[in-house]
């Protein structure tokens, strides 16, 4: 049977689930929910300086811890479900605790932690594996983290993408395998967007050599970095560029692209894989910057 999935947070006034409290809880998946709890204990100093939530604010915009529990476990369900959070046993001791001190039935709950997850994928300790420096390391645009429904969110998609990455590394764990890295790079044709998206595939390579630390990656981001794709002179560089990564692309045993949506490179990448009969692996890529928000004009 397959699980109801739903990412857990909770925002707490302290670190010890006996003598604190939750004070905001966030559930994305399923079926979201989101509330502050107005009777919570008062944050202890650390605690505040990290979710920034203040009595007065909790009092006015929350409920109390009987309304959200029973809130939170009506948005569950009757179960059994999966509840994924980043440091699962933090939040474990804090519902379980605070149903008990209810007297309210949880229902049966599968565990899963991401940042047991990433540990396990990617033990290279250089790479953090707080939520974060994750956030930041992939590139994903999020409204600041340490407020429950944000990091519910951003954790439900880290769980999405580490289970991708599982399937990678099943397939291409092992010595000597080629394997090609490709994403946006051109984007509008701005020089900003071009660095941006070679600065995120250099910070997501880094992350895929830990996850296959005996591959050898081919990252045309680098590659051919010191040649000008930028504004109308560039097309006819990005012309050579594709051709040239065509070629590469056949001396690779598979390719990976990271992202949902394929650039132009990224399909003539994919076709090319595909013709070569080249397996062909999808994971989740950085979010465009801010600025594509608004047309650019080419630089010229």
């Amino acid at each position: 049977m397959t699980l109801p999935v739903f990412a857990l947070d909770f925002e707490t006034t302290g670190l010890d689930p006996r003598q604190d409290g939750v004070l905001e809880v966030g559930l994305a998946g399923e079926r979201s929910y989101s509330s502050l709890v107005s009777d919570a204990p008062p944050s202890a100093p650390a605690a505040r300086a990290v979710h920034g939530i203040s009595p007065e604010k909790a009092r006015l915009s929350g409920k109390t811890g009987a309304v959200v529990l029973t809130e939170l476990l009506a948005s569950l369900g009757e179960g059994p479900v999966r509840i994924v959070a980043h440091h699962a046993a933090f939040e474990r001791r804090f519902l379980e605790t605070w149903a008990e001190r209810a007297g309210m039935a949880l229902p049966e709950i599968e565990w899963a932690c991401t940042l047991v997850e990433a540990r396990t994928l990617c033990p290279d300790a250089a790479i953090s594996k707080s939520l974060g420096n994750l956030v930041a390391r992939f590139g994903w645009r999020t409204e600041p983290l340490h407020r429950a429904q944000e990091d519910a969110a951003v954790t439900l998609r880290l769980h999405r993408f580490l289970a991708a990455w599982r399937e990678i590394q099943g397939n291409l764990a092992g010595q000597g395998r080629v394997v090609y890295l490709a994403g946006p790079v051109r984007g509008d044709g701005h020089p900003r967007t071009i660095r941006y998206n070679q600065e995120r595939m250099f910070a997501m390579a880094q992350w895929v050599q830990g996850v296959l630390p005996h591959a050898a990656l081919v990252v045309p981001h680098g590659n051919f970095a010191f040649l000008d794709e930028s504004g109308s002179k560039g097309l006819g560089v990005r012309e050579r560029i594709l051709e040239a990564c065509g070629r590469l692309v056949t001396r690779c045993d598979a390719l990976i692209l990271c992202g949902d949506t394929l650039s132009p490179g990224m399909a003539h990448e994919r076709k090319v894989a595909e013709t070569n009969h080249l397996p062909v692996f999808s994971c989740s890529g950085w979010d465009l910057p801010v600025w594509h928000a608004a047309p650019m004009h080419a630089v010229a």
